[in-house]
């Protein structure tokens, strides 16, 4: 494979790149390939050198967009939420706190499926952090941007209707998004035994609307496997 370095010339739709152009088109490929790099080794397993080979780049252009492998993936983690953050503020801006939360299985199931070893990557970059103060200072400064994004979305649904919530837009945002996550990893790895629809029928109760369609008829069931569990013990 030719290695290529950051600083060789560039040209596109027939016109020289400038050098800030050149730099961000070789920071998208980098991350690109991190995405491809990481899921399919984990964070502990990737490398930088990883990452430049899977792009097709020298170490030297990896080293001269990105100090560490924390930094490669924060970055990563950055784009990644962003564009979640920015596509959801589209969809949902127009919408009434009812669908905006029957949309949710629709969203949750094509995060799972589009990218199912995407929340446990974060599960293990979070631990990473855990264990190092400086990761997660910066993490959780990021966190707490999304979080009031995401909190003033969801005010804003329920003041336009006048409605009342046990729990403010940011809060609401913060069980949300635990609630998926941990359902997201039971999911990777029981898919049979866990309904992606719980999502919804908890949302409807944390925003005091769970009076939603099927939410009494539906509480009660288990999944098959469940079920069939459910009996043994019963019989023994």
């Amino acid at each position: 494979m030719t290695m290529q370095s950051s600083d060789e010339p560039a040209v596109q739709s027939g016109r020289r790149l400038t050098r800030e152009e050149a730099r961000q088109r070789t920071r998208e490929r980098l991350l690109d390939a991190a995405a491809d790099v990481f899921k399919r080794l984990g964070y502990h397993g990737a490398s930088l050198e990883a990452v430049a080979e899977a792009a097709g780049y020298t170490k030297g252009a990896v080293y001269s967009n990105f100090d560490t492998k924390a930094d490669l993936f924060m970055a990563l983690l950055d784009r990644y939420v962003e564009a979640e953050m920015a596509g959801q503020e589209l969809l949902l801006g127009g919408m009434t706190i009812d669908e905006a939360i029957d949309s949710l299985e629709a969203i949750f199931e094509r995060q799972i499926k589009s990218d199912p070893l995407w929340t446990v990557l974060r599960m293990e970059f979070w631990l990473v952090a855990s264990r190092d103060p400086e990761v997660r200072q910066r993490l959780t400064a990021d966190a707490e941007t999304y979080r009031q994004r995401a909190g003033e979305i969801i005010d804003g649904m329920l003041a336009r209707e006048g409605r009342t919530a046990p729990f403010t837009g940011r809060e609401l945002g913060i069980l949300r998004n635990a609630l998926a996550t941990g359902l997201a990893v039971q999911i990777q790895h029981e898919p049979e035994a866990i309904d992606p629809g719980l999502l919804v029928r908890a949302a409807r109760v944390l925003a005091g609307v769970e009076s939603g369609p099927g939410i009494k008829a539906r509480a009660t069931e288990l999944p098959k496997p469940a079920r069939r569990r459910a009996s043994k013990t019963t019989r023994a």
